[in-house]
């Protein structure tokens, strides 16, 4: 589920919160954000809404039956699952730059600016940005301390266009460890799209010659088709719940990843092992779903030697 998309505009639910109108945020943040909240997870109540909290519920009614009846994993699986392999596999790199792409309401950027005292860009839509900036206002100081000071940043940009490969390059410039990443985002868009998006940000780490990684979720038909009752379930439940803003084609198979993400200009490119991971991150053992967790890479150090 994308925590909203960058590059085209977005379902229009709910209405207003306190002063803050947050109808024009994606369907999808508003439920990720809430289910983050559900987890636990650091800073996560800053970015709950009422919208999230009825949509989440709506969603997990819908898919409670055939979770019950065909032993699925929940919505609260898949979803903790995906964002607990991302951030395992994110500290593990120790990055001392991070850009997130279509960061929607996630509390990733709080924590990594906060916590571990690494500068951190989230890009969206200019409305998205707005709005979570508007939930800053009322966050404790030291959160509007580091919007003030840049230690977090949010950016409005279109990430689809070509200027965007420059834009990244001045983004990471200088930077050791520099890490794009993206959760519930790149299977919003269409082949097209994500080739556009991948070469750009391939782009952007040759052109500041840098050794950088992209790390994200995506889907593949060959694993959908393996847990099919599952993948339906989730893909209807999904549409229902966001009204209608469905996922697009997934990629084939990992052969078809490897491919698209090489012609896009990467260098290098692997599944993540969760039981790899779960080294890190125990709790991977206990959580199931067909998401990929893609980690690629750039080295753009050779393009300016």
């Amino acid at each position: 589920m994308s925590a909203s998309s960058t590059a085209r505009s977005s379902d229009q639910v709910g209405d207003q919160v306190g002063d803050q109108d947050y109808g024009k945020i994606g369907p999808t943040a508003h439920v990720t954000a809430y289910a983050w909240y559900q987890l636990g997870l650091p800073y996560s109540h800053l970015f709950t809404t009422r919208e999230g909290a009825a949509m989440y519920w709506i969603f997990r009614g819908a898919t409670e039956p055939a979770i019950r009846a065909f032993k699925l994993p929940s919505l609260l699986d898949y979803l903790e699952f995906r964002h607990r392999m991302l951030d395992t596999q994110l500290d593990a790199m120790a990055p001392d730059r991070i850009i997130e792409l279509g960061a929607g309401l996630s509390h990733r950027g709080v924590t990594w600016a906060l916590d571990h005292g690494v500068r951190y860009t989230e890009i969206d839509l200019p409305h998205m940005s707005a709005a979570k900036r508007g939930m800053f206002d009322t966050a404790p100081g030291r959160v509007r301390l580091a919007l003030r000071d840049d230690a977090l940043e949010l950016r409005s940009t279109n990430i689809l266009a070509p200027g965007f490969a420059d834009e990244l390059a001045e983004l990471v410039a200088g930077a050791e460890r520099p890490v794009v990443i993206s959760e519930g985002m790149i299977d919003y868009f269409a082949q097209s799209d994500r080739e556009a998006l991948l070469h750009n940000i391939a782009s952007g780490f040759r052109k500041a010659g840098v050794l950088g990684h992209y790390l994200t979720d995506l889907q593949r038909g060959d694993r959908e088709r393996k847990v099919g009752t599952a993948a339906k379930v989730m893909r209807q439940a999904i549409k229902l719940a966001t009204r209608g803003q469905a996922v697009a084609k997934p990629f084939r198979n990992l052969d078809h990843v490897d491919r698209v993400f090489a012609l896009a200009g990467f260098d290098s490119g692997v599944e993540l092992s969760p039981k790899l991971l779960a080294q890190l991150e125990p709790r991977l053992l206990r959580l199931r779903s067909p998401t990929t967790i893609w980690l690629a890479g750039v080295d753009g150090r050779a393009d300016q030697a």
